[in-house]
């Protein structure tokens, strides 16, 4: 029987300030069990993380405040960038800004203005980073109890929506849907690149049992 190409983990590294990142990528992992490979999750700002080599593909998502993606992951692509290109990898970026892009109510030129900052972004961190993933794609984020407030009239006005005055609730504008058609084609992709690796290790095989009653008899006290 064909054996089939050896697949490590795929690992998922977040950057989050209010939390939604997180789920993000606790969706992307769950995508990826669902997908029957292994997935595993490591919070950027906590965690020590091993040698990228350990894994057969890399999801990064980062949170955008103010136009920027959070300084967390800046430095760790920095530092592991010889590593990432290596790999294939996906970077989530995850804003309001795309929210707004997204929105089919919004007119045209709004929405088009979103995908350019949204785009001005991306480009941004490749520029900070020096590292240029092998596909990003721009994710809806989500208002948390610490963006209401003060704030909160402004961002009715960024993703046209109705946001309650009250730390009541999230409003989450991620594409669910959408993000597991992304995942998916990453898996895909990186199992077809894994073709070239190695097979998997073959199992060893169960000894005649002539011989295991000689090993028996040598190795008994």
């Amino acid at each position: 029987m064909q054996r089939r190409p050896y697949m490590r983990p795929f690992l998922i590294v977040y950057a989050t300030r209010t939390g939604h990142t997180r789920h993000v990528a606790e969706r992307v992992a769950d995508r990826i069990r669902t997908l029957a490979h292994e997935a595993q999750i490591q919070d950027v700002r906590t965690e020590a993380l091993p040698p990228l080599e350990r894994y057969s593909a890399v999801v990064l998502a980062a949170s955008v405040h103010l136009g920027h993606h959070e300084r967390e992951m800046v430095k760790f692509v920095r530092a592991r960038r010889r590593e990432l290109e290596a790999l294939p990898t996906l970077f989530l970026s995850v804003s309001l800004t795309e929210a707004a892009a997204a929105d089919v109510r919004r007119p045209d030129d709004e929405r088009l203005d979103a995908q350019i900052a949204t785009r001005r972004v991306l480009d941004d961190f490749v520029l900070e980073t020096g590292w240029r993933p092998g596909k990003s794609v721009p994710i809806a984020g989500a208002l948390t109890e610490s963006a209401f407030g003060p704030l909160t009239r402004v961002l009715r006005k960024i993703v046209h929506r109705d946001v309650p005055d009250e730390p009541a609730r999230q409003v989450v504008f991620t594409d669910w849907a959408a993000l597991n058609v992304v995942v998916d084609e990453f898996v895909r992709d990186a199992v077809e690149r894994s073709k070239g690796a190695p097979l998997a290790p073959p199992e060893a095989p169960e000894p005649p049992a002539f011989r295991r009653a000689v090993e028996g008899a040598i190795l008994a006290p």
